[in-house]
């Protein structure tokens, strides 16, 4: 009876010392956040030079404010045997493409937050930078500019926001939708289930691409729906072709997912902690979400992180076709169509050259994160 009493003393303990760690990480975040938006701007720091230098050390300082925090974390939590994080970064680290893939990635995302402070020049276009059309790569303007004078660098920064963003809010949304009918879908059955399939058997049936650009002709060809459309962009500070890209890819990019969330629900709903969970009297709800739909998130992950690829190479294709990016917005895709208009001069190269390059790392980021991440959570691999 004693040691039960000073186990669950032991337990209290912990959780307190728990809340105390998440409350003081989540102060020192807001205040790196603060320091983030009000202190670390292009008004406060004019230099490029001294951007990038406070730029790096932000990044060190995050970096080591949260490799404290898992530590402190790890070591309250699993004090005498090694916690599942650091197993599956370890799994990573053994997969050299991941690796790699995990740098390139987590590159990606410094350079989209921190965009505005690592682009040589401004977002807002000026007439006069006409002059300066067409130049070579120097030292002022290391990819070069394009036709309206504009620095490619900077227009490359800016662009890591636009894939970055579109990527994780479309397969957002798309993991949502296709792990909410893959529960139901294997869980339930019967009509419900061919329902579901059946629909998802119409939507693969197409090409996807073209599926995606019908859909998007079709939402620019109505003018009511367009309007709406372009003044709800505005709203919320967006492209309005690409509000059109997201929803295209939002609504028919979930069949995949579902198809995976299925197939594991089909072999989880048969496994004895479900039939326990109903024995004891958990709620339905409860019995989808905490004991199924959790269990199916692996997969999934890997999945989402293969499908960010695929999103931000989808979107680089309908700009560069002409149905992405207005020509305003600086989208890798319709910078790589700029580019293709001097492709036959080899001095303008440059100008296909490096969105391409971002393009290319990017996807190589994703893809080979992906493959390390399906290796790092697949269960028959031993350490």
């Amino acid at each position: 009876m004693a040691k039960k009493i000073d186990f669950m003393e032991a337990e209290k303990q912990k959780k307190l010392d728990n809340r105390r760690l998440y409350l003081k990480f989540g102060g020192i975040v807001v205040a790196l956040i603060l320091i983030r938006f009000l202190f670390l701007t292009r008004d406060m720091i004019t230099s490029w030079g001294l951007r990038l230098a406070a730029v790096g050390i932000f990044v060190a300082v995050c970096y080591f404010v949260i490799d404290q925090f898992y530590k402190r974390w790890s070591i309250l939590n699993y004090p005498n045997e090694r916690d599942p994080i650091d197993r599956f970064f370890h799994r990573i680290y053994r997969n050299k493409l991941a690796t790699i893939g995990m740098f390139i990635v987590s590159s990606l995302i410094i350079l989209a937050v921190f965009a505005p402070e690592v682009a040589i020049y401004e977002k807002t276009y000026s007439a006069d930078w006409k002059e300066y059309s067409l130049l070579m790569p120097s030292l002022e303007h290391p990819f070069g500019t394009v036709s309206s004078g504009e620095d490619l660098f900077s227009l490359i920064c800016y662009g890591s926001r636009i894939s970055l963003l579109l990527g994780l809010s479309v397969e957002s949304v798309v993991a949502i939708i296709g792990i909410t009918l893959g529960v139901i879908s294997g869980y339930y059955g019967g009509a419900i289930d061919k329902i579901i399939n059946y629909v998802t058997d119409v939507i693969m049936s197409f090409p996807f691409l073209v599926l995606i650009i019908v859909l998007v002709g079709a939402l620019r060809a109505n003018p009511a729906l367009n309007d709406r459309i372009i003044d709800f962009s505005r709203s919320i500070g967006m492209d309005a072709h690409l509000l059109m890209v997201f929803l295209a890819l939002s609504i028919f990019g979930w069949p995949g997912i579902f198809r995976q969330v299925r197939g594991q629900v089909l072999s989880i709903k048969e496994r004895d902690y479900v039939a326990a969970a109903k024995v004891v009297g958990a709620s339905r709800s409860s019995i989808l979400f905490r004991h199924i739909a959790i269990n199916t998130l692996g997969p999934v992950i890997v999945v989402v992180t293969l499908g960010i690829a695929g999103v931000i190479l989808t979107e680089a294709g309908l700009s560069f076709l002409g149905f992405g990016a207005d020509i305003t917005t600086p989208s890798w895709g319709r910078l790589l169509s700029e580019g293709n208009s001097f492709v036959t001069q080899s001095k303008y190269l440059y100008m296909a050259i490096f969105p391409g390059l971002a393009l290319f790392f990017t996807i190589l980021g994703f893809t080979t994160l992906g493959d390390g991440i399906r290796d790092a959570i697949d269960p028959r691999l031993k350490l």
